[in-house]
């Protein structure tokens, strides 16, 4: 019986020899992650001019007066929103 006891002693210490490995252990870590936050509030975005389409008359010279008062507030539009959106860019 003593050797019986001595094999199975053997037997459960290899297998708990075999549980001891080297692997890291899993470990929590915090990870600073850039959240997105607004540059610019919502309220001090230009509406978008509105659509000529509608009050062109098919006359070149009436229409051309329209679609260049259009092309103006568009361009204004646009200078707007790009003072915005370099504000934004160079606030980061």
């Amino acid at each position: 019986m003593n050797a019986r006891l001595i094999v199975m002693v053997g037997a459960a210490s290899a297998v708990l020899a075999s549980c001891n490995h080297s692997q890291p252990r899993i470990s929590i870590r915090e990870i600073p992650t850039p959240v997105p936050t607004p540059c610019l509030a919502a309220d001090s975005i230009p509406p978008e001019p509105p659509q000529v389409g509608d009050q062109l008359t098919g006359n070149a010279a009436s229409d051309l007066l329209i679609v260049a008062a259009s092309a103006l507030e568009l361009r204004a539009a646009v200078i707007t929103m790009r003072s915005a959106l370099l504000a934004c860019a160079e606030g980061e």
